[in-house]
């Protein structure tokens, strides 16, 4: 029988963690947590230590675990009205315009998908909420970048591995990075091709709140003719403006 994905196991032990914590009793170790959610003590360790790096767990002096910053980041945004009126404005956009649509939030050098909805029969097998996609090669992770200056963006990217990462159109390093920032914010869309995946051509748009960015609306499908693409980029600026609305940016 195959073993469930690292992403599931993951998911389970925070789960289990924040279940512990919301009963008033002492928190679970890592062996605990092995014993409550049924995964070996062995990955237990490996996945708490990741999702300690990540954020989404913090572990006491007494080597207990609670919910991280960054599982309280989430778990706060995803209330937020226009998080929520996202699935539905997404359908559509799916729907209508036979495209794979998502809201992304920029996680440091990640952006994390928070909604995706892909058309009847076309799920994505590399795309999925919860996944951490590169900033700098997707559509609407460039579109979390749309406010940054250069200076801002070499920091972000100062570590990042550019080779062998992304699709064939891909930028492969940051000067690249910052010249198509440069290039899309004078189009008003980021237009990125084949950027992260190889026959794909993303276009995505930043979602405005009243502190600035907080997130990113975003399409992507096969090449197609200027009409129908006009058409996808008006539908995806309405969605944009939208959310932007209710995120109290006013887009």
């Amino acid at each position: 029988m195959a073993h469930p994905s690292s992403l599931l196991q993951g998911l389970t032990l925070v789960e289990e963690a924040v279940r512990r914590e919301r009963s008033g009793r002492l928190p679970h170790n890592a062996s605990r947590l092995a014993e409550a959610s049924g995964i070996e003590r062995s990955r237990v360790s490996r996945l708490t230590k990741e999702l300690r790096d990540l954020g989404y767990l913090e572990r006491d002096e007494a080597s207990l675990f609670g919910a991280g910053s960054g599982y309280f980041h989430i778990a706060s945004a995803l209330t937020q009205p226009w998080l929520r009126a996202a699935r539905r404005e997404l359908r559509r956009l799916a729907g209508a315009h036979d495209v794979t649509s998502l809201v992304a939030t920029a996680d440091g050098p990640a952006a994390v998908l928070a909604r995706i909805e892909s058309p009847a029969g076309h799920e994505s097998p590399y795309l999925h909420a919860g996944a951490r996609v590169p900033i700098w090669c997707t559509g609407a992770g460039r579109a979390l970048l749309w406010d940054h200056a250069e200076a801002d963006i070499s920091a972000l990217l100062d570590d990042v591995q550019f080779v062998g990462v992304g699709g064939p159109g891909a930028p492969r390093s940051v000067a690249e990075v910052i010249d198509r920032q440069d290039r899309d914010r004078d189009r008003g869309v980021i237009d990125a091709a084949q950027e992260y995946v190889e026959g794909v051509q993303e276009y995505a748009l930043p979602v405005r709140g009243l502190s600035g960015i907080v997130g990113a609306v975003g399409v992507g499908a096969a090449a197609r003719g200027s009409r129908r693409t006009r058409e996808m980029q008006a539908a995806l600026r309405a969605v944009a403006d939208r959310l932007s609305a209710l995120a109290g940016g006013d887009g």
